[in-house]
């Protein structure tokens, strides 16, 4: 007989129906149990995805938030099952400018990328990865907090672009064991 822990069920459970990130602390209340133990057993219930070799993983998010969700690299294979469609070519490398350039007007924008980006700024304001608010004739340009979880960056600008900085370096050199040993840019 598989002897199943509840408690680590009940956690696979929140952060599939949640479809968000949850924080340690949502996480630790939904079973009753301490913070500790609630990381311990999300460590196990990552560990068991890892193992399995599937399609899921539990991500461990800044600020102690957890999430889970499709590894990336399945994603093109399964992406127009997506709700909403994945991101074009276009639209992705605007979104990556603006990540990198943040905050950005609008404008300015425009004069670096042409004015195709105003479908793609509308776009990536209708899939809540930007922030866009006016600024006189123009609107300033942010990435939100969904961004920065969806693509598993950090929260902090700074650091944002520093990740986004090395991930596109490390695609550019072809180098494929990043991912496995990261390094600080």
């Amino acid at each position: 007989m598989i002897c199943v822990n509840e408690d680590l069920v009940t956690l696979e459970a929140a952060l599939y129906v949640a479809g968000r990130p949850m924080t340690l602390q949502e996480l630790a209340d939904i079973i009753g149990k301490a913070e500790s133990t609630a990381k311990k057993l999300l460590d196990d219930l990552n560990f068991e995805y890892h193992q399995r070799g599937g399609a899921l993983e539990v991500v461990d998010l800044p600020r102690e938030r957890y999430v889970l969700q499709l590894k990336p690299e399945l994603t093109t294979r399964v992406g127009k099952l997506i709700p909403g469609g994945l991101l074009s070519f276009g639209t992705l490398q605007t979104l990556v400018f603006i990540a990198l350039k943040q905050p950005i007007l609008q404008s300015d924008l425009v004069v670096q990328r042409g004015t195709h980006v105003y479908d793609h700024v509308k776009e990536l304001e209708e899939k809540k990865f930007i922030d866009a608010v006016p600024e006189g004739r123009s609107k300033m340009l942010t990435t939100t907090q969904l961004f920065s979880d969806y693509f598993g960056l950090d929260s902090d600008k700074v650091k944002l672009k520093a990740q986004l900085k090395f991930q596109l370096k490390r695609i550019l050199s072809g180098d494929q064991e990043g991912e496995e040993n990261p390094e600080t840019p």
